[in-house]
């Protein structure tokens, strides 16, 4: 499959993800990290079997390091989903109000950071425990294990970091609001890649190419190199 159709679907997953983060948050919900994560949920569903449904750099990062993804394909991704997540934080500004990723008040920026590159990193060691490891080809479970993880980063740490686990979520809230706190965001940029590049180490441990038991391929992995 052609880059092309891989990009469009990160770009929009993305973007419908930011939207629903940006309104979610406005409203003030105790449920906006179900909401969140529900979404997710169903874009990775959606978007798997085209793209492979990552809608986070870091994501991409962890599995371009995993060895399922070119690298020059992975900054594509990551280009367009940080364009989706502009996107989709414009839209869902008008829509529902624009929201600052932001510290806690009673978080200190070293807290926060920390708070985000471990989430970060479960959740790039979820998707490719769940997603690129032979031993757990063609379940059923993985859109739902990787949503599960937004939710309860959000609950956990939301309220000390903001809850981004995304630098396509950090920088679209971030520009599509006028380039709100950006310094703090390339901080938490920088801490969810750097989750996910840990990430793709302990998965290497855990899972060793010794093991590697499957060719990649159509029915390798749902998270397939990009050709």
């Amino acid at each position: 499959m052609m880059i092309g159709p891989k990009i469009i679907i990160e770009l929009i997953g993305t973007a419908v993800l930011v939207f629903t983060i940006q309104v979610a948050v406005s409203s003030g919900s105790d449920l906006a990290p179900l909401a969140i994560g529900g979404v997710l949920v169903s874009l990775v569903f959606a978007g798997g079997p085209v793209s492979g449904g990552h809608y986070n750099p870091a994501v991409s990062l962890a599995i371009a390091l995993r060895g399922k993804m070119e690298f020059p394909d992975m900054i594509a991704y990551a280009i367009s989903q940080v364009l989706g997540g502009v996107l989709g934080g414009f839209v869902g500004g008008v829509v529902g109000g624009f929201n600052v990723l932001s510290a806690g008040e009673d978080a200190s920026t070293l807290q926060a950071l920390l708070a985000e590159g471990i989430f970060a990193f479960v959740l790039c060691f979820v998707v490719l425990s769940v997603a690129t490891n032979p031993k757990a080809e063609d379940n059923h479970y993985y859109g739902l294990a990787i949503g599960l993880v937004v939710v309860a980063g959000a609950i956990a740490v939301g309220p000390i970091s903001g809850g981004a686990f995304n630098p396509a979520v950090a920088l679209g809230l971030s520009i599509s609001g006028g380039f709100s706190n950006l310094l703090y965001v390339i901080m938490v940029a920088g801490a969810n890649l750097l989750g996910g590049a840990v990430a793709a180490g302990c998965f290497h441990a855990v899972v060793p190419a010794s093991e590697e038991v499957v060719p990649l391929g159509e029915k390798a992995s749902l998270y397939q190199a990009v050709c």
